[in-house]
């Protein structure tokens, strides 16, 4: 019985330094491929199958003649031209042709709902899944739309008598409210993840002093009593321009300003990021978290680049290193941001985990960005990229 006793430690013993081992190893790993970008590449490359290159992949030949509109939303790569919307699959096979009757769209989409309104014209379209849900025509001209992950509908519209007027839709197309804005011009808008609150970025021109305001609505009470539906009211700054809202964790709005970010609930406010002179490039546009682009000094008149995304609940953050590549331009949308980078496009998750990565011996002209599909668009097709 002792001797047994004796094996059974050894073999405890044997399996517990194993673990460690392992657990020290996997630690080593994961700092190398954080930290290395030579290693990181490797691992990618070889082991994940996060590389792709140019004409690997499906694609969609495109007309540059006609001037077509592309977009990505949800699993699909949608052109619109010559007032057709025709959606193609990550296959690159076409899955449907809609008609929609818009020349100069303005366009915005979250999960599988894209909403698209003529810009300074009338006419507006939920579109899901290869379908139309709905449209119809506004009173005005059209300066802006927005849509929630179910499907809700926010439109600012200008050249009425009023400076602004939101008009609300629930995703039937049922008109809820509308919110007439005389004293300011509205922005950007915004509904919440729960369709409870919409967020309405102002300006206010008339001064001397320009000033921003965030108004938070509850649809509920605005569907009964719109002139008592308002419950938070936030006053930015003098000579700051509110740009851009996104709601992130059900009811926080995020708001963009000229120079900082400040989170906007339905009762109270916080500041969340000031900008620095490092920072070259700022988006909101996550499910989660502020997106930043800074520059560090690595040497003299050399600098290497980074993104961070920074929490809007806590002090975490997430990092991905550029190097010394200075993204051409940046595409944000829900879990993804992707950098353009010229002859290359890194798609990186919000916690800073690279997903894919495409090299082309071409400039590639754009990118486009779904939930689970991107468009690398070139002069006259456009790559498909599934994530």
């Amino acid at each position: 019985m002792k001797d047994e006793n004796i094996v059974d430690s050894k073999n405890s013993f044997l399996k517990t330094s194993l673990l460690i081992i392992l657990g020290f190893c996997i630690v080593i790993i994961v700092a190398r491929y954080i930290t290395d970008e030579n290693f990181r590449s490797e691992i990618d490359t070889n082991i994940f199958g996060k590389q792709v290159a140019e004409s690997s992949l499906n694609s969609i030949e495109i007309n540059t003649d006609t001037n077509p509109a592309i977009f990505a939303y949800d699993k699909y790569i949608a052109i619109l031209s010559k007032n057709k919307l025709s959606a193609y699959t990550s296959k690159g096979t076409l899955a449907s042709e809609l008609d929609v009757n818009i020349s100069v769209p303005l366009s915005h989409s979250d999960g599988k709902y894209m909403v698209l309104g003529e810009k300074d014209g009338d006419k507006l379209y939920l579109i899901s899944e290869g379908r139309i849900l709905w449209n119809t025509k506004v009173e005005g001209k059209i300066s802006g739309v927005n849509v929630n992950e179910n499907g809700y509908v926010s439109v600012i519209v200008k050249n009425t008598i009023y400076k602004s007027v939101i008009v609300f839709y629930d995703l039937s197309g049922n008109e809820l409210f509308r919110r007439y804005i005389s004293s300011n011009y509205a922005i950007c808008t915004d509904i919440s993840e729960d369709n409870k609150y919409l967020a309405i970025g102002e300006v206010d021109y008339s001064g001397t002093i320009i000033k921003s305001y965030v108004t938070v609505i509850s649809v509920e009470k605005a569907e009964t009593d719109p002139d008592n539906s308002i419950v938070y009211t936030y006053e930015s700054n003098n000579g700051e321009i509110i740009t851009n809202i996104n709601y992130q964790d059900k009811d926080n709005a995020v708001c963009m300003f000229n120079t900082y970010i400040q989170k906007v609930t339905s009762v109270d406010n916080t500041r969340l990021y000031d900008f620095t002179t490092d920072d070259l490039y700022v988006d909101i546009d996550l499910d989660s978290g502020v997106a930043v682009i800074d520059k560090q000094s690595s040497g003299l008149f050399s600098y290497e680049y980074e993104v961070k995304v920074k929490s809007i609940n806590s002090k975490a953050e997430s990092l991905y290193i550029l190097n010394s590549d200075l993204p051409k331009s940046v595409i944000v949308s829900g879990e993804l941001m992707a950098f353009n980078l010229g002859n290359e496009v890194r798609i990186v998750s919000q916690f800073g985990w690279l997903q894919k990565k495409y090299t082309s011996s071409k400039q590639i002209k754009n990118v486009v960005l779904g939930n689970s599909i991107a468009g690398i668009v070139y002069k006259n097709k456009i790559e498909i990229i599934e994530l």
